[in-house]
C-alpha cells in the first residue's frame, strides 16, 4: 500500500502538530515556505508557538502536507476575513507587525529588524566598557534608543557571556532612586538594603549600590551570575523631571558607582539634544567623552528590513512601489538616486516613529495580505498619518469630550525654557483631579488609550510618544497657546515640591514679582489647562500669608514707633514720616505689582508674537505702559522683527486666493463668500467689491497689463472684470463642473481654466471664444501656471500629476508623477528655469524645467500646501501651509529662510509683488494678512553668512561682508541692494569705510584686504602682506592708516595713500579677531584668541597695555566716542568695560548665553550694543551698567552690531543669512506698532486678549 492516506490527526495545539506532520511527510521548513508562499522565519515561529495561527496559513499548510483537513480542524474558531479592516480591531492590534509610536520591546525581538549592525557595536562597545562606567547610547529623539536597547540589545547580551546576569531596565521619572531601587529589586529577586524615604539622597544611592553587591549570588536556575545589566532609558527625565537637584545628583552618582565596580553594565538612552545637560556634571563627563554610542540614521538597505521583514514574518506582502514610495517620503535617495533635499542618506534619523506609526495604519488598510500604496495615501503618509489619527479621533469626541482632551493632552506635556517640549507622565488620579466633567475626561483619556497614543501603566499614563508633540498640528497649536502659563505652573510645582521635601521651610515660599506672578495665574484664564494641586495650592497660600504676615509685621512695627513718643511735637513729626513710610510702602507694593504685570504681559507678548501679531504687539505696548521694566522694552522693540504690515478685513468667509497687479497698487482677494475684492495696497483699505458668481470664488488673476481680472467659481463659470470700471465684461460658461483655477498667458491674449470635470480651457481673452480644451487627468484640475514667455503651460491636480502642455500645439509635452497625494499649487520661477509643486503630502517639489528632473523635496509644513509663489530673481519660493504657516524657502541652499505666522487657520494662497518688498497671504480665517519684507530686513539672496556690516559715514549705504566672498551695499533708504563687489575668492569677514567715505574696504579668507571706490564701485588696490585669513580691519579718524589683523597672529598697519605696509605689530600668541581705533587716533586696541586684549600707540608701533579678564576669545572691541572707555567682547560670554588711559578694568556686564560676537557704541555714548551666539541683540545703559532691552528676531547667531550714524538705527548681521535694522527709540516704535496694530478699543481687546484688562486705546498716556 502507498504512504498512508488516511487524515492524520496529531494530538495538541496546532504548532506542534503542523511540525509533526512535517517532519512525517520528510519536509523542510524552506520546502514548506516554497508551497505555502509563507516565509520560512514566519512558519517557524508558528510551529515554537511564537506566531498565532490564522486560517489562511492553516488552509495552506494542510493542503501542501495533504492533511485532509486535520490541520484545520487545530485552527481556533476565526472571524471571518474581509478584504477591509477596521482600525480598531482588537486581534488587529494583537498581530499587527509594526509597533506604531510606541517602542519595540524584549517581546518583539522577532520583528525587530534593520538594526543588526547597531546592535553588534553596541554589544562589543559595552563589553570593552565594562567596569569603566556607564555607556551613553545617544541619538534624537524618534530615532529608536528604546527599541534599540529593549528589542536589540537585551535579547544580544542574552543569548552571551551575560546570558545569566539579572536584567534591570528602568527610566528615571520623578523620583530616580526610587525608580531604580525598584527596577534593581525586581531584577535581581531581592529588595534593596537602602535607608528610608526620609534619608538623604546621597545615602539611598550608596545603599542601592551596596544592595546590589548583597544580591549577587545564584539565578533561579543555580547559574552564577557576578553581576547585573541596568539599563535607564530615556535617561533625559533625569533633568526634565526631576526638580531635586540633590536626588539627581545621587542618581548619577549610583549609576556611574555601579558601572564603576564592574557590578554592573549599565547602558544609558540619552536623547542627544540634552547631552550638553549632561556635562554640567563631572560624573558624566567621562561618559560622554568616552563611553558615548552615537545611534545615527538608518540606511536606505536598512530602512528596507525594518519596513519589509517585520510583514514577511506575519504572512503579509508589500505592493511593488510601496517601499520606495516610503523611502521616498523619509527623504532618501529617490528611484532615479538623485539626493532628496539635503536629507542625509537615511533622511531624518528622528523620522522612525511617524514611519512606525505610517506602516501601523497601512497594515490596517491592506487588501488581503497585501499592503498597497493606496492603503498607505488613504492612511496619510509618514508625516501625516499620526495627525490623520489623532484629528479624526479628536472630531468624533464630543465638545465637551474635546475640552477635556486638550485638559487631558497638556497636563501630559512638559514646556522647557528652550522653546522644547517632551512628555510628562502623571499619575492617572493625578491626571484626572480637578477636571469639572469627570466623565467627559475618563471617555476622552480611554478613547486617545484605545488608539494607542496614550499609554497606560499600573500607576500612571503619558503620551506615547513625542513624536505625537511634533505631527499633530492640533496639539502644537494648543502647546505653543498655553507654553506662557504651562511654564510658570511647571515652575510653581517645582517650588511647591522643594517647598515640601524641606519641611515647608518658610524661606522657599514665593514672593515679591514671583508671588505676584503666580497669584495672576492662577486667578487667570491660563489655570484652565492646570489645576493646581493640594500642595501647590498649600504652597500659594502658605506664600501669600507669608507675605500678609510681612506687610502686617512693617505696618506694626510703624505704630509701635509712633506710640512710644509724648512729645507733641515730635508725636506729629513720626506721624508724619510714619504716613511717608505707608504711603512708601502702598506705592512700593504698587510699583512692584506692576512690574510683575508688565514683566508678565512682556513673557505673554513673546509668546503671541508668532501666529498672533496683532495681539503681540498690542500686549508689549501695554506691558510697557504698565511699567518699563526691561523684558517690556524687549518686548515691545523685538516686534520689529515681525515682517507683519497689517490685516485687511472684510471678507465673511475664507479667503481662498490673492495675487497683485502688476505695478503692485492693487490687491485682488477671491473668497468663499462669492465676492472678489480690490484693496489699494498703499493705503491698505477697500478699493471695490465685485459680486456676481454665485459659489465661492477659489482662484483670481490679473491680466499683464493690469487692466482685467479673471476669477474662477464653483459655479462653473470663469468671470472677466473691467479693474477699472469695477464691472463685469464676460462670463465663460463651459465647464462641467466647478472651476478651480486661472491663469492669463504672459502675452495676456489667452486665459486658461482647470476645473473639477478634469479639463484645462483655453479662451481668447479678448472675445471669450473657446479656443481649445486639453484632456488627459484624471481628476479634478486644481491648479495653473504659465512659463515665463508663455511657450509652456503647467497644470497639476487631484491625480497627483503635474502636466505640461505647450499652447501652441495644445499637446502634452510630459507627465510628471511625483507627489504622493493630491497637487495644490504651481509656480513657475522668473526666468522660467524652474517649476515649484506642492500639494498634499505636504511638501514643495522643484523641478529643472529644460530636464525634468527634480532638484529638491522641501519639507517644513505639517499640513497640505496651498499656494505657492517664487519672488524677484528667483533666489527665493513662498509656500503657504494649512499648518497656518508660510514659509520662505531659498532656492540654491533648499532650506527656510523665515517662517511667517499671523493667520489663525489654515493659510490657502500667497503672493509676491513685484518689486518684492510686500508679501500677501490669505486664510480660511477670512483675512489677508500683509507683510513687509524689506521694512526691518536685509535680506541677502542666495542666502550666505553676514560676517560684519559698516555703515558709510553719510549713512546713506550699507556694506556688509559675506560668507560667499562678496561685499553687499545697500541702498538704505529702499533696504534693496545698491551693488556688489566680487573679488575675494573665499569668504569675506570684515568690511569698513574710511572716515571720509572715498575708501570702502574688504578683509578675507583669501589672504588679502582689498580697497574700493564706492563711488566707480571698482578695486582700488589689493593689500597682500598677512600669511593667513584677515579678520578684522579698522581705519585710523584721519582715514590715512588702515589696520588689518588675521589668523598669522599679527596686526598690519598700511599706508592707504600707496597701500604700502607701515609697521607690523607682534605680541598676540593666536589669531587677532577685532581692531578698533580710538577717537583722537592715539591707540589701537586689538582682540585675540590668547583671550587678551592689547592697546598700541600706531604712531610708534609699540604696545601701551596688555588688557586681561576674559576667560574666552576676544571677539569684539570698540572705544567709547569719548575715547576714554573701551568695551570688548567675548567667547565667555561678557561684555567688560576698560579705562584707556588707564589700562584697568572698569565694568563687566552679563546677560548673554553664549559667545558675545559684536559690540558697538552709539554716536552719543550713552548706549552700548552687543550681540551674540544665542541670537540677540542686547542694549546696555554703560553708565548705570545695566541691561535696557534684548531683541530678539535672528534665526541663528548674531555675529556683528553697528549703530547708524545718526544714531536711530542699531544693524545686527547674522549667519541667518540676514541684516536686521532696529530703531531702538522706544517712542518711535510705539506709535509704528500701534498704525500696524489697528483699533485697540476695549471690545477688540477683548477679543485679542481675553483675561487681560484694557489699559485703554494704544499709544495713550501712562
Amino acid at each position: 500500500m502507498d504512504r498512508d492516506r488516511t487524515p492524520h490527526r496529531p494530538n495538541g495545539h496546532f504548532g506542534p502538530a503542523l511540525r509533526e506532520l512535517r517532519l512525517e511527510r520528510g519536509l523542510s521548513l524552506s520546502a514548506l515556505a516554497r508551497r505555502t508562499h509563507y516565509s520560512k522565519g514566519y512558519l517557524s515561529k508558528i510551529e515554537t508557538g511564537g506566531k498565532p495561527v490564522n486560517a489562511d496559513v492553516a488552509r495552506r499548510c494542510d493542503e501542501a502536507l495533504d492533511a485532509g483537513g486535520a490541520l484545520l480542524a487545530l485552527l481556533p474558531p476565526q472571524p471571518a476575513v474581509g478584504s477591509a479592516r477596521p482600525p480598531g480591531d482588537g486581534d488587529e492590534a494583537a498581530h499587527c507587525p509594526y509597533p506604531g509610536l510606541s517602542a519595540y520591546g524584549t517581546e518583539d525581538v522577532g520583528r525587530f529588524f534593520g538594526r543588526g549592525r547597531a546592535v553588534a557595536d553596541l554589544v562589543e562597545r559595552l563589553g570593552r566598557r565594562a567596569g569603566k562606567g556607564p555607556l551613553a547610547v545617544v541619538a534624537p529623539s524618534g530615532a529608536g534608543k528604546s527599541s534599540l536597547l529593549r528589542a536589540g540589545l537585551l535579547p544580544a547580551l542574552a543569548g552571551g557571556p551575560y546570558g545569566h546576569w539579572p536584567v534591570a531596565v528602568c527610566t528615571p521619572t520623578a523620583r530616580p532612586l526610587d525608580s531604580l531601587a525598584h527596577a534593581l529589586a525586581h531584577a535581581t529577586g531581592a529588595a534593596p538594603v537602602a535607608p528610608g524615604e526620609q534619608a538623604p539622597p546621597s545615602a539611598r544611592a550608596a545603599a542601592l549600590v551596596v544592595s546590589l553587591r548583597v544580591s549577587e549570588g545564584d539565578d533561579e536556575d543555580g547559574a552564577p551570575h557576578t553581576g547585573c545589566v541596568l539599563v535607564v532609558d530615556q535617561f533625559e527625565e533625569t533633568f526634565t523631571l526631576c526638580d531635586d537637584e540633590a536626588e539627581r545628583r545621587s542618581f548619577i552618582a549610583a549609576l556611574t558607582g555601579l558601572a564603576a565596580t564592574g557590578g554592573a553594565l549599565v547602558v544609558l538612552g540619552i536623547r542627544a539634544d540634552v547631552t550638553g545637560r549632561c556635562l554640567e556634571y563631572p560624573a558624566l563627563v567621562p561618559v560622554i567623552s568616552d563611553g558615548l554610542f552615537a545611534l545615527g540614521a538608518m540606511s536606505p538597505d536598512e530602512l528596507r528590513e525594518c519596513i519589509v521583514r517585520p510583514a514577511m514574518e506575519e504572512g503579509t506582502e508589500l505592493e511593488p512601489g510601496l517601499v520606495e514610495v516610503l523611502l521616498r517620503d523619509l527623504g532618501t535617495a529617490d528611484a532615479a538616486g538623485h539626493p532628496a533635499g539635503a536629507a542625509p542618506p537615511g533622511g531624518d534619523p528622528g523620522a522612525l516613529p511617524l514611519l512606525a506609526h505610517a506602516l501601523m495604519a497601512t497594515w490596517r488598510q491592506r487588501t488581503g495580505h497585501t499592503m498597497t500604496v493606496a492603503g498607505y495615501l488613504a492612511a496619510g503618509g509618514i508625516h501625516g498619518s499620526v495627525a490623520t489619527a489623532a484629528e479624526a479621533l479628536f472630531t468624533a469626541l464630543s465638545p465637551a469630550e474635546q475640552l477635556a482632551a486638550r485638559r487631558l493632552l497638556l497636563r501630559l506635556v512638559r514646556v522647557g525654557e528652550d522653546n522644547e517640549q517632551s512628555r510628562r507622565p502623571r499619575g492617572t488620579a493625578d491626571l484626572l483631579d480637578g477636571l469639572p466633567d469627570a466623565a467627559a475626561a475618563r471617555t476622552a483619556l480611554d478613547a486617545f488609550v484605545a488608539a494607542r497614543l496614550l499609554t497606560v501603566g499600573t500607576d500612571h499614563v503619558e503620551i506615547v510618544h513625542e513624536a505625537l508633540l511634533r505631527a499633530w498640528p492640533r496639539l502644537r497649536t494648543w502647546i505653543h497657546a498655553a507654553r506662557a502659563d504651562l511654564l510658570l505652573h511647571q515652575q510653581l510645582a517645582s517650588s511647591a515640591r522643594e517647598w515640601e521635601r524641606e519641611d515647608r521651610d518658610p524661606a522657599l515660599l514665593h514672593r515679591g514679582t514671583r508671588l505676584a506672578a503666580a497669584r495672576e495665574w492662577a486667578a487667570g484664564p491660563g489655570r484652565r489647562d492646570g489645576e493646581l494641586g493640594p500642595v501647590e495650592t498649600d504652597f500659594l497660600a502658605a506664600s501669600a500669608h507669608e507675605e500678609d504676615l510681612r506687610r502686617t509685621l512693617v505696618r506694626r512695627r510703624a505704630r509701635q514707633q509712633r506710640t512710644g513718643l509724648v512729645v507733641l511735637a515730635v508725636l506729629l513729626v513720626l506721624a508724619v514720616l510714619a504716613g511717608g513710610v505707608a504711603v512708601e510702602q502702598r506705592l512700593g507694593a504698587d510699583r512692584q505689582r506692576a512690574t510683575a504685570l508688565s514683566q508678565a504681559m512682556a513673557a505673554r507678548s513673546a509668546q503671541l508674537a508668532t501666529g498672533r501679531p496683532e495681539a503681540a504687539m498690542l500686549l508689549a505696548e501695554a506691558a510697557y505702559r504698565t511699567a518699563p521694566t526691561t523684558e517690556a522694552r524687549s518686548a515691545l522693540l523685538s516686534t520689529q522683527a515681525n515682517a507683519f504690515a497689517g490685516r485687511l478685513t472684510g471678507h465673511t468667509a475664507a479667503v481662498n486666493a490673492v495675487v497683485f497687479s502688476p505695478d503692485g497698487r492693487l490687491l485682488a482677494s477671491a473668497g468663499s463668500d462669492r465676492t472678489v475684492r480690490l484693496w489699494d495696497v498703499a493705503a491698505g483699505a477697500a478699493a471695490g467689491v465685485l459680486a456676481g458668481h454665485r459659489g465661492p470664488v477659489r482662484s483670481v488673476a490679473f491680466s499683464p497689463d493690469g487692466r482685467l481680472l479673471a476669477s474662477a467659481s464653483t459655479d462653473g463659470t470663469v468671470r472677466l472684470w473691467s479693474v477699472p470700471e469695477r464691472r463685469t465684461v464676460t462670463v465663460l460658461t463651459d465647464h462641467q463642473g466647478p472651476v478651480r483655477a486661472v491663469a492669463f498667458a504672459p502675452d495676456g491674449r489667452t486665459l486658461a481654466s482647470a476645473g473639477a470635470d478634469g479639463t484645462v480651457r483655453l479662451w481668447d481673452a479678448a472675445t471669450g471664444r473657446r479656443e481649445a480644451v486639453l484632456t488627459g487627468h484624471t481628476d479634478e484640475v486644481l491648479a495653473l501656471a504659465y512659463r515665463p514667455g508663455g511657450r509652456l503651460l503647467a497644470s497639476a491636480g487631484a491625480d497627483r500629476t503635474v502636466r505640461l502642455w505647450d499652447p501652441r500645439t495644445r499637446r502634452s509635452r510630459a507627465v510628471l508623477r511625483d507627489h504622493s497625494g493630491d497637487v495644490l499649487a504651481l509656480a513657475f520661477s522668473p526666468d522660467g528655469r524652474t517649476l515649484a509643486s506642492g500639494g498634499a503630502d505636504r511638501t514643495v517639489r522643484l523641478r529643472d524645467v529644460a530636464t525634468l528632473r527634480r532638484t529638491a523635496t522641501l519639507a517644513g509644513h505639517d499640513d497640505d500646501v496651498n499656494g505657492l509663489s517664487f519672488g524677484p530673481g528667483g533666489h527665493t519660493v513662498d509656500s503657504a501651509g494649512g499648518d497656518g504657516t508660510v514659509i520662505r524657502w531659498d532656492v540654491h541652499t533648499h532650506l527656510p529662510v523665515e517662517t511667517l505666522t499671523g493667520h489663525t487657520d489654515y493659510v490657502l494662497s500667497v503672493a509676491v509683488a513685484a518689486h518684492g518688498d510686500l508679501l500677501a497671504t490669505a486664510g480660511f480665517d477670512r483675512t489677508v494678512v500683509l507683510w513687509d519684507l524689506r521694512r526691518s530686513t536685509l535680506d541677502t539672496a542666495p542666502v550666505t553668512e553676514v560676517w560684519k556690516a559698516a555703515y558709510d559715514p553719510a549713512g546713506r549705504t550699507l556694506a556688509s561682508a559675506g560668507g560667499d566672498g562678496t561685499v553687499r551695499v545697500w541702498d538704505m533708504a529702499r533696504h534693496t541692494p545698491a551693488y556688489t563687489l566680487t573679488g575675494h575668492s573665499g569668504p569675506v569677514y570684515d568690511v569698513a569705510f574710511s572716515p571720509d567715505g572715498q575708501l570702502l574696504a574688504s578683509a578675507g579668507a583669501d589672504r588679502t584686504v582689498r580697497l574700493w571706490d564706492p563711488r566707480t564701485r571698482r578695486s582700488r588696490a589689493v593689500l597682500r602682506g598677512h600669511d593667513g585669513a584677515v579678520f578684522a580691519l579698522a581705519f585710523s579718524p584721519d582715514g590715512r592708516t588702515l589696520a588689518t589683523g588675521g589668523s598669522d597672529r599679527t596686526v598690519r598697519l598700511w599706508d592707504t595713500a600707496t597701500g604700502r605696509t607701515t609697521a607690523t605689530l607682534t605680541g598676540h600668541t593666536d589669531f587677532v579677531n577685532c581692531l578698533a581705533f580710538s577717537s583722537d587716533g592715539r591707540l589701537l586696541a586689538s582682540g585675540s584668541d590668547d583671550l587678551t586684549l592689547r592697546l598700541w600707540r600706531p604712531a610708534t608701533g609699540s604696545r601701551a597695555a596688555v588688557l586681561t579678564g576674559h576667560t574666552g576669545s576676544v571677539r569684539g572691541v570698540v572705544f567709547a566716542p569719548d575715547g576714554r572707555t573701551l568695551a570688548s567682547s567675548g567667547n565667555d560670554g561678557t561684555v567688560r568695560l576698560w579705562d584707556a588711559p588707564g589700562g584697568r578694568p572698569a565694568g563687566v556686564l552679563t546677560s548673554h548665553t553664549g559667545s558675545v560676537r559684536g559690540v558697538a557704541w552709539s554716536p552719543d555714548g550713552r548706549t552700548l550694543a552687543s550681540s551674540g551666539n544665542d541670537r540677540t541683540v542686547r542694549l546696555w545703559d554703560p553708565s548705570a551698567r545695566s541691561l535696557t532691552a534684548t531683541l530678539t528676531g535672528h534665526a541663528r547667531a548674531a555675529w556683528s552690531v553697528t549703530f547708524s550714524p545718526d544714531g536711530a538705527t542699531v544693524a545686527s548681521a547674522g549667519n541667518d543669512g540676514t541684516i536686521r535694522l532696529w530703531d531702538p527709540d522706544v517712542r518711535h516704535r510705539t506709535a509704528v506698532l500701534c498704525r500696524l496694530a489697528g483699533p485697540s478699543d476695549a471690545l477688540r481687546w477683548r477679543h485679542l486678549l481675553p483675561g487681560y484688562d484694557w489699559p485703554g486705546a494704544c499709544g495713550s498716556g501712562r
